[in-house]
């Protein structure tokens, strides 16, 4: 048997209750149950972007709510 390396540092109680909070956020501002399959892909992302170093809880929030594709008309 192999040995796996895993490169990610896993989350801890804070980590967890910050993202936990963005989610419940983004589930009262969208009108969707925490418990939902939709809430469910939104958290996966969430993780996704917290283990690729996006630590900021308002840029996180920005992450998920899609307003990084936002741009300014010229």
């Amino acid at each position: 048997m192999g040995t796996t390396y895993w490169p990610k540092d896993p989350l801890d109680g804070n980590d967890m209750t910050l993202l936990t909070s963005i989610l419940r956020r983004w589930c009262a501002r969208y009108g969707i149950e925490f418990t939902a399959e939709e809430s469910r892909r939104k958290a996966r992302e969430l993780v996704e972007w917290f283990e690729f170093g996006v630590k900021d809880p308002v840029e996180l929030e920005e992450l998920i709510n899609d307003k990084h594709w936002l741009v300014s008309p010229i």
